[in-house]
Order: structure tokens, then sequence, then C-alpha cells
């Protein structure tokens, strides 16, 4: 156990128990004598001795063994123990019978915390006991799931953090208040794939009253600008300079304290994700003064904003054209004969089988009506199963590739039963291997033609580690962002649900660092092209203007 877990261990807890069997089912163990000794998990040294007490109805011996052996002077009984079971048998001593029960409880309440600690209120607060439990649960998870949750901010600075938290919790708190508290101390860790899960729908139901105007967030500049507002009264585009007299860029810096992320900008980009949650949490009021400016004036307009339902909020708000149309597939293309242009919209990592089908359906097309140009567009893509990208990849590299150099895995028992596997050993795992993965051939399909890369700050994950090994290895241009995935970072998470609140968290058990990294300089791809990402497409097309005279 580490140091950590040490020091946040609880004591007390009881485990979940079960009815015991029929009369006529229990077993029987045999002694002449009042003391039985018991081994756990055939460790003799981690033996002791039970007393025989036909008085107490059930007995109960309470162990984490996974097995368990009574034996006595003249006879022995095995019971193999599962998670949160419990066995009854009798122990006949003489004309006495004692009816025993073997229970199972954790070692450390903190896994398995008793049962009056998760009893929540009818009104569904926390008591200040049960939020400083799931404060205490939440950091031992971390510290035994977790490669290194001290690389980013030191251990003294982030359990002040978490000593802090917990002075200030009061005698009760709900969900959403106790996530504001927990997600700051999970987003000071620096780590994107561990973060906190909002509980949308206990704070958005359809009588809640809220901000009518959707917002976007310039990532690179830490702007806010107009995505929609009820009857057209901040106009799409137009700067938000600032609400109920609180700047964008401290509503902005405030909120990204809440959100997980290696850097500002793809914290940013989980402040655009969660904006609404962020703000209705802090910023809640019964009507918003917006300050605002028009694209290409300087004189600064405002006016007041009523909160309101959600229904009339839909029913005044303008259509949306820009959304009209967006894909809800994991990639998809589409295909521009005048320019001999194919634009792929990729975004999700989903499915390598799926992904195989749908590159040789994809390269076929294009190689029937010779297509010239393939842009692939990673902007909206947060990632998932690297494999797809292997299977997209073998049809671009012009040599044999990998998206990643090495991994460090760290299993843990804790991990092991988060992941619900046993297939994998407790221990720290080192990966380093030169098998590189080998393209297509032309006679297999590969394709020949230019090839563009869209990325931006959202990009992220598989979807980043794609990216690093497209530029890597040479399969073609890159143009918009630095992407939200680093060359060196935590990955591959477990889900944990809080054992009070169960708000959900995932925490990331492996390090990767993407073929040729340097752990030195610590970095997202940076593409060839650096424009803003909502300008990635048009400069795609001018390079293609260019390049395409080549193919006249």
């Amino acid at each position: 156990m580490t140091v950590l877990a040490s020091f946040l261990l609880a004591a007390g807890g009881h485990s979940r128990t079960h009815g015991a069997p029929d009369s006529d089912s229990l077993r029987v163990l045999h002694t002449t004598r009042e003391a039985v000794l018991v081994v756990n998990d055939d460790n003799r040294k981690n033996e002791r001795w039970w007393f025989v007490s036909p008085a107490i109805r059930p007995d109960i011996c309470k162990t984490s063994a996974r097995r368990v052996m009574f034996k006595s002077d003249v006879d022995s009984l095995v019971i193999d123990v599962e998670k949160g079971m419990s066995y009854d048998f009798v122990i006949l001593l003489g004309n006495d019978s004692a009816y025993t029960r073997v229970k199972w409880v954790s070692d450390n309440p903190l896994e398995e915390p008793s049962e009056e600690m998760t009893k929540v209120a009818a009104s569904g607060k926390l008591t200040r006991e049960q939020a400083a439990f799931d404060l205490d649960a939440l950091l031992y998870t971390f510290s035994e799931v977790h490669p290194d949750m001290f690389s980013v901010c030191p251990q003294g600075r982030l359990l002040s953090m978490a000593h802090d938290i917990k002075q200030a919790l009061p005698d009760s708190i709900t969900r959403p208040e106790l996530f504001m508290r927990l997600s700051k101390l999970v987003a000071a860790i620096g780590d994107g794939h561990s973060s906190l899960q909002f509980p949308f729908n206990e704070v958005f139901t359809e009588e809640t009253l809220r901000l009518p105007m959707k917002v976007d967030i310039d990532t690179e500049h830490m702007t806010m600008s107009c995505a929609g507002c009820i009857d057209g009264t901040v106009p799409t585009g137009a700067d938000i300079l600032s609400v109920n007299g609180i700047p964008t860029h401290q509503l902005l810096e405030t909120m990204m304290e809440y959100a997980s992320g290696e850097r500002y900008f793809f914290r940013l980009e989980r402040v655009r994700t969660m904006f609404s949650a962020l703000f209705e949490m802090l910023y809640k009021a019964d009507s918003y003064e917006v300050a605002y400016r028009t694209a290409g004036s300087k004189k600064e307009l405002r006016c007041v904003l009523p909160a309101l339902a959600f229904q009339e909020i839909r029913d005044r708000m303008p259509k949306d054209q820009s959304a009209q149309g967006a894909s809800d597939t994991p990639y998809s293309f589409t295909i521009d004969s005048k320019r001999k242009t194919a634009v792929m919209d990729f975004r999700s990592f989903d499915d390598p089988k799926k992904m195989t089908a749908f590159a040789d359906s994809m390269f076929t097309v294009l190689r029937q009506q010779d297509i010239r140009h393939l842009i692939i567009d990673l902007r909206n893509n947060g990632g998932g199963n690297s494999a797809v990208g292997d299977e997209l990849l073998r049809y671009l590299s012009p040599r044999p590739f990998r998206q990643f150099g090495k991994s460090l895995v760290r299993i843990s028992p804790l991990t092991r039963r988060l992941l619900n596997t046993d297939q994998t050993a407790p221990g720290w795992y080192w990966f380093d291997s030169d098998d590189m993965v080998v393209p297509r051939t032309a006679a297999e399909g590969h394709f020949d033609g230019k090839v563009y890369l869209l990325v931006s700050h959202h990009t992220f994950s598989s979807a980043s580690s794609f990216a690093w090994a497209f530029q890597y290895f040479g399969m073609g241009t890159t143009i918009g962002e630095e992407t939200g995935g680093m060359n060196v970072s935590y990955g591959d998470l477990v889900r944990y649900r809080l054992p009070v609140s169960r708000l959900w968290c995932s925490i990331s058990f492996k390090r990767f660092w993407l073929y040729g990294a340097d752990e030195t300089d610590i970095h997202g791809m940076i593409p060839e092209y650096r424009t803003d990402s909502r300008d990635a497409l048009e400069k795609a097309y001018q390079l293609i203007g260019v390049q395409g005279k080549l193919f006249n």
C-alpha cells in the first residue's frame, strides 16, 4: 500500500452480506477443543485462533482473504471466499453447536465503505462526513491506479489543496456542489484523460432557468462569441465582452480551474463543452446583462437577457444552419469531382473492423473516380481506439510506421478490479518495440495522391497520435492548430464511481510516448501550416489550387 493510501485509510466499515443457507445444507466442523486454528490464503504466517462460541448466533469471522481454512484437532474445513459474500457452517463441540459465519470484508474501507456511510438522505444531499469520505476515496484510488499523479502538481501542493477543500466542506452538500470542489482537485493533476464527469441531469431539467444564449470559445485567443441567442438579440458571431459585469477573460480563467488537460488551450476546449454547466454553477442569475461588440465595430452594445426554461429558449432560438446536416457517424467522406478532391469527416476512432471495410470502400471509390487529393478532417475528433488509426494509415504511409514508441503500464489490484479482469498480474509493465506496421502495397489499394490533415486543439488522444504519426512519417500536409493531445502523455483509463456521491471519474493507468517523441520537449502535433482551425479547410483548398496544376 502506498504512503498516500496509508495516510487516507479510514477505520471501520462493513461489507455486503448474503443470507444464511438452509440449515440442512450447512457444513460441519468437528472439534474436541474450544479453540480452532484459522488460516488465511494458505499462509501459515497469517493464522490465528478462533474460540468456539455457541451462545453467539451467528458468530461472525470477518476476512478479506480469498480462502479460509478452519483447522481443529480432529477436522478441517476450507471455504473459498468471494467479494461481498458470506458463508455459514456449524462447529460441533461435544453436545454444543456453534452457528458460525465467514463474512468477506475489505481490509480497506475506502474501497468498501460501510452501508451506513453510503446511505444518502432522501433529499439527495451528502453530509460533510460523506463528502469528505468521497474526497479521500478519490485520492486513494488515484494513488493506486495512476502511474504518477504528482508529475504535474507536487504531492505537498495537491494534498494541501485536498486538505483545504475538506476543511471548507459545508454540513450538507449536493452532488453538483461536490463536483465543483472535487473537479478542481482532479484538474490540478494535469492529465487530460483523468477527469470528473458533471451530473448534467441533476442540474438541467426542463424547468431549469438558464442563460438563453449559446457561446463559442476561441481557444487560441481566450475570447468568447455568441453562437446563438433568443430572438437574435445578440447577433451570432458577436464578441461577448462581459456578462453581468464580469469580463469574458475572467469568466474563462475561473472555469479553467475545473477543466482537466495538459495545455491551456485543451482545457479551454473542455470549458467549451462544459460551459453551460460551469456557468450555471458559478454565475447563475435571474437575468443577464451582456456586453458585446459586433464584427467590424468598435462600439460596445448592451442588452439584458432573462433566465428562461429550455422549451422557451428552444422556441425563440434562431435555427442553427451550420448544425444542419452534421454527421453523427464516426467517419464518412464526400467527393468534389470538379477539384478531384475527397473530404473525409473523421469524428471518432471507433471500431477497427468497421474502419477496415470503410477504408477499402473509400479508396476503391477514389481510384475509380481518379481522385488526386484527400483531405482528412480531424478537427472534431477526441480519440478512441488507436487501432482504427493504423487501419487508415496503412493506405497513406510511404514507409513502415508506428504511432507509439513506448509505453509504461501500471496494474494494481485495484486497477484489475476496476477493469474487471484477472488476465494481467499486478505490477509495472514497460513496452518498447521496434515492430513497425507495414503499409499496403499499390496492389492492395495504397493511395498515391496528395493528403492533407486538418487538426485543432480539440484533436486529442488517439486522434492526436494519428496526427503525430501522419506528420512524423511524411504522409502528407498538416494544417490547423496544435493538437490537444501531447507527444508524451497519460492515457487508457479506468472508470471509477465515487462510493457515496456516485459521481463518475476517469483515471489513466498508462503513460505513452509517441514514436520519436522527446520527453524534454512535450507538446502536441504542430502543423506545417498553422492557422485557426475554422480556416483549415479553406487553407487546404488553397494548397490544392496550387498543387492541383500537377494533375492537369
